[in-house]
């Protein structure tokens, strides 16, 4: 009796590494590497509750990208846009879509213009998960917060204020917290 056979088609993913490698002035050194460290120890001593979640749910890189894209950045794209955005094959992301359609996460009709574009969206379910992953995100860098000193957070809000001025950083910080307007007084 013959056995089965299922054929598997790896593809080999090939990168030139010094392409993404830029030139760094040896004055920067010292600054990357506090910048790496601390990322390192924030997502190692403070992100347990964020890389347990998303190990549990056995999602992608390329899925958890795409599920940020389709939550917060666009109602509905194409596959092909999709795809661009994230960096990745066409082939990649329609894979990724396919698990995260099966799962519930997100929606894929065809284009009402070009029925051989495929149009994709996040569910309500997808939302609602990547806004958890944020909220574990916050919950650890809150963590972090409690244990500086004043002087440490003083100084640290200085420069995430200085920084958080760049529209690039900007446009992805939390807006602060209303302040509650006070009661009127029943005298």
């Amino acid at each position: 009796m013959a056995m089965p056979c299922a054929i598997l088609a790896c593809v080999q993913a090939t990168v030139d590494i010094g392409k993404g490698r830029r030139t760094r002035r040896a004055p920067d050194d010292e600054l990357v590497g506090r910048i790496h460290g601390f990322v390192k120890y924030m997502l190692h001593a403070h992100g347990d509750d964020y890389a347990k979640t998303v190990g549990e749910l056995d999602l992608s890189l390329t899925q958890l990208r795409a599920l940020h894209v389709l939550a917060y950045e666009t109602e509905q794209t194409s596959l092909k846009h999709l795809a661009e955005h994230l960096g990745v094959s066409l082939p990649a992301v329609s894979r990724s879509v396919d698990s995260l359609l099966q799962r519930g996460l997100v929606t894929r009709v065809e284009d009402a213009d070009d029925r051989r574009m495929k149009q994709v969206s996040a569910t309500p379910a997808a939302v609602e998960l990547v806004e958890r992953l944020a909220e574990l995100r916050l919950a650890g860098i809150e963590e972090f917060v409690a244990t500086l000193s004043a002087r440490e957070r003083a100084r640290l809000g200085s420069a995430m204020a200085l920084l958080a001025e760049r529209d690039e950083i900007a446009s992805r910080c939390l807006a602060p917290p209303r302040k509650a307007s006070p009661s009127p007084r029943k005298d």
